[in-house]
């Protein structure tokens, strides 16, 4: 398999607690810190709050990855499968998997990232800074699946 690269900006970034991640994270190398053009927004759930990245003109903080060779298809469904991404069934896909440019420090980058794909429900709330995890910090809220 080729190697793959992915911008994450929540619930798949490192260190996140949530065991998909932790499934995976050894099969991806982090190149960086990294951010894209989009708005961002937490959704609440009874288990944790999940950040949406819907399009926008704002800046959405997250990192950069890229696959290593222990990568394969099992490891891409396990990711896609997290996100509620049915790659042969948009319609019914919570998050949607489409390329993007990212900037890492001052390059521009293509990654796959994870795209809101459904109507934001009452009670998500714009996070301004686009940065999940800061957001989470400074309002003592846990992320789904931590």
């Amino acid at each position: 398999m080729p190697a793959l690269r992915f911008f994450f900006y929540g619930t798949l970034i490192a260190g996140s607690g949530n065991l998909v991640a932790r499934a995976v994270h050894d099969r991806l190398v982090c190149l960086g810190p990294a951010r894209t053009r989009g708005t961002l927004w937490a959704i609440p759930d009874a288990r944790g709050w999940y950040p949406a990245l819907r399009p926008g003109n704002g800046w959405v903080h997250g990192r950069f990855y890229e696959t290593t060779s222990g990568f394969d298809a099992r490891d891409e469904a396990r990711l896609d499968g997290w996100e509620e991404c049915r790659r042969k069934a948009r319609k019914q896909s919570s998050y949607w998997r489409q390329p993007a440019i990212v900037l890492a420090g001052k390059a521009r980058r293509r990654a796959g990232l994870y795209l809101y794909n459904r109507k934001l429900p009452s009670g998500a709330r714009r996070i301004s800074g686009g940065d999940f995890a800061a957001w989470l910090a400074a309002h003592g809220f846990t992320a789904y699946g931590a």
